[in-house]
């Protein structure tokens, strides 16, 4: 009784529906509604490709977000009866530019009964059409297709707009001569900086956790062919990930237990394996930022070793090799960041096809770019956005296809085309459990319109040339002045500190990545923030620094106009130090020598011997400054020096008047003798 009343009501649903259908003129447009806590993904999609006698199959996930219960909730499959043939009415459609899908479908049958949902509460649905119901033209190009859900809102209200829809779409094109380039890339980055450092640490964590983003789509790059994957990695990733599994540098008000620290290990693990047997693009430590450097060459040349170390000895730390590229970012590419690119090297560049005026699909993802210093390569990111809906395997492999089946017809009227469907994945997609290669693999050579390539093959077969214009300014700003200050005060406290510790190459290779990091696009969204820290970190180099100094007696007296003296170099630091002695006079006749570099333990002191010459001065105040190269450090030593030398007519003098005064001596002697001897004769005669 009950079922029989279920299946009454949902045909007095499907009849009014009807009605309101052919009320509207037979056509119900995909506005968008209000989403009111309900979300729908596409989960699982066939065919991948039209043919006149397919049947669409389309089944996913409708999920109550909010807390308020919906009813009488229905699934519709829409669908537009003619194909969309260029690359800028697909991107209006995912853009949100225009709402209209197409047809939604009303036929008893044909639509699904999901019933009520509480909230919190998920059910799934499925929906099977004939093309025939739909009644498309059959025309080459990209058909949009999706899901509508209609319900009854907490309220008793009733929509007859969606109130939660999907959308992706469906190819029909000719099988191509030669089957399209196809593959994905996959970028495995850092986020943008979060407030605090111990939010950045439990963002990587969730990241790389089990059902993290770089995780999911680190497994499912794994269970791709080989042929079919490109790796971008920053060298920071590895980094960040090894610091959290060994616990290193981790705030103490982040929330990392033991299960963290061993998916970090596994993550890092797992991604530098997967690296070494694809074809894998290394870009530049923590992702500088070029484009605010091209503003300062000067600051760009005098840190470019630092930035070059910091990639160079993290891939060696990783065992890790691959081809060297930039990342231009969000902010785009102008002529003056490529010529500065293009005076490092012939790397190629990443940017984004907004950043290319005058770029067109036929040129390929690949193309040259003249500069100063010659051609320069650019891979250009122009994948499709996602458009409505939650991203899946499904809905990415459509895209695929879309630009696939877009090139094609480029190629077909144009032979000189180099269209291809190469797809960045975005990386802050999270491809959740039920993502699998089994969705993805049509599109990457798994049927006669695509095969499947790495960017390294398409670099090897040749590359057009974009003969467009660049952009003079960016697309949006760069870091700005402020930040590129502070790290210049970086860069000069990094610098005196690279001159003073000895031994320690970690060191040098910490203080390279920290100058990297200090300057990367990761800054964007808190320049502010992004100043403050790399001026924080300058002062902390330099009082550090500061409390090395040199100790001297608060006097010193020579025997001769030569001498020498003890200095005491103390080095309360927990790095090893060498540093050399400047000793400046205030006399400027003299110029005291320079005592050559001094190792000295951390937290010890080292006492030295000064030598100086006072010549035919007999003063002086010294200053005993250390020195790092030509910098001086710490704190100095102020003493004054002074000669106790006597010259030769004094010494004459003084030798005269000691004889003088032996002389005397012995007349004296010579005299109380006499009289003693001459006594006892008188006393005699005065007898006698």
């Amino acid at each position: 009784m009950t079922s029989r009343r279920i299946r009454l009501r949902g045909l007095l649903l499907a009849v009014c529906a009807a009605a309101l259908w052919f009320a509207l003129g037979g056509v119900a447009q995909a506005e968008e509604g209000d989403q009111g806590g309900l979300t729908v993904t596409i989960d699982a999609l066939s065919p991948a490709r039209l043919s006149p006698d397919a049947t669409i199959q389309i089944s996913g996930t409708i999920e109550n977000t909010g807390s308020a219960e919906w009813t009488n909730v229905h699934a519709y499959l829409v669908m537009a009866r003619s194909p969309y043939t260029t690359r800028d009415q697909v991107e209006a459609l995912t853009s949100g530019e225009r709402t209209y899908i197409g047809d939604r479908i009303y036929a008893t049958g044909l639509f699904d009964e999901v019933g009520d949902l509480d909230g919190g509460d998920s059910a799934s649905y499925d929906l099977e059409v004939p093309l025939t119901e739909v009644g498309v033209t059959g025309a080459q190009g990209v058909y949009p297709v999706g899901v509508q859900i209609l319900a009854t809102d907490a309220e008793g209200n009733t929509s007859t707009t969606s109130v939660a829809r999907a959308a992706t779409f469906l190819p029909w094109v000719a099988e191509p001569e030669d089957p399209v380039p196809s593959g994905l890339v996959w970028s495995f980055t850092l986020g943008p900086h979060r407030e605090d450092g111990a939010e950045d640490v439990e963002a990587l964590r969730d990241a790389i956790s089990d059902g993290g983003r770089m995780r999911e789509q680190l497994d499912l790059a794994a269970s791709l062919p080989t042929s079919s994957r490109t790796l971008v990695i920053d060298p920071a990733v590895l980094d960040a990930a090894q610091n959290l599994a060994d616990d290193v540098a981790i705030p103490d008000a982040a929330d990392i237990d033991d299960e963290d620290r061993r998916a970090a290990d596994s993550f890092r693990e797992d991604l530098v394996a997967l690296a070494r047997s694809s074809a894998t693009w290394i870009v530049d430590y923590d992702r500088p930022d070029r484009l605010a450097l091209a503003s300062r060459p000067d600051l760009e040349a005098a840190i470019a070793p630092q930035l070059e170390a910091a990639t160079t000895d993290a891939l060696a730390q990783h065992q890790l090799t691959g081809r060297r590229a930039h990342w231009a970012a969000e902010t785009g590419a102008t002529t003056a960041m490529l010529n500065s690119l293009r005076a490092t090297g012939e790397s190629p560049t990443i940017v984004r096809s907004s950043s290319l005026p005058d770029w067109e699909q036929r040129h390929g993802s690949l193309v040259t770019v003249e500069t100063r210093g010659g051609l320069a390569p650019l891979a250009v990111n122009d994948t499709l956005r996602a458009g409505d809906g939650t991203e899946t395997a499904v809905t990415l492999r459509q895209r695929v296809l879309v630009q696939a089946a877009l090139a094609s017809l480029s190629r077909a009227v144009d032979p000189q085309s180099r269209a291809d469907a190469l797809t960045f994945v975005d990386p802050s997609w999270i491809p959740g459990s039920g993502a699998s290669a089994a969705a993805l693999v049509p599109a990457l050579g798994g049927d006669d319109l695509t095969h499947a390539v790495t960017l390294d093959e398409l670099l090897a077969g040749g590359v057009d040339a974009y003969d467009g214009e660049l952009p003079d300014q960016p697309l949006t700003a760069p870091l700005p002045g402020s930040v590129l200050s502070a790290v210049e005060r970086l860069h000069q406290a990094q610098a005196m500190a690279a001159a003073t510790v000895t031994g320690q190459d970690d060191h040098a290779s910490t203080l390279a990545r920290e100058l990297s990091s200090a300057v990367s696009v990761r800054w964007l969204d808190q320049p502010e923030r992004a100043a403050s820290s790399a001026a924080q970190r300058a002062d902390e180099i330099r009082e550090s620094l500061d409390g090395i100094e040199v100790l001297g007696p608060r006097a010193v007296t020579l025997s001769s106009n030569q001498g020498s003296f003890p200095l005491t170099i103390s080095n309360p630091t927990a790095l090893p130090i060498s540093v050399s002695v400047d000793l400046d006079a205030s006399n400027p006749a003299l110029d005291p020598a320079v005592i050559p570099p001094v190792d000295i333990a951390p937290g010890e002191r080292r006492t030295v011997n000064a030598d100086i010459d006072l010549g035919r001065q007999t003063s002086t105040t010294l200053t005993a400054q250390a020195m790092a190269g030509e910098t001086p450090i710490g704190r100095p030593a102020e003493f004054n020096v002074r000669s106790s030398q006597v010259g030769v007519i004094v010494w004459l003098a003084m030798g005269a008047a000691a004889l003088g005064v032996v002389v005397a001596m012995g007349r004296r002697f010579y005299r109380r003798g006499f009289r003693r001897l001459s006594e006892p004769s008188a006393k005699a005669s005065a007898d006698e």
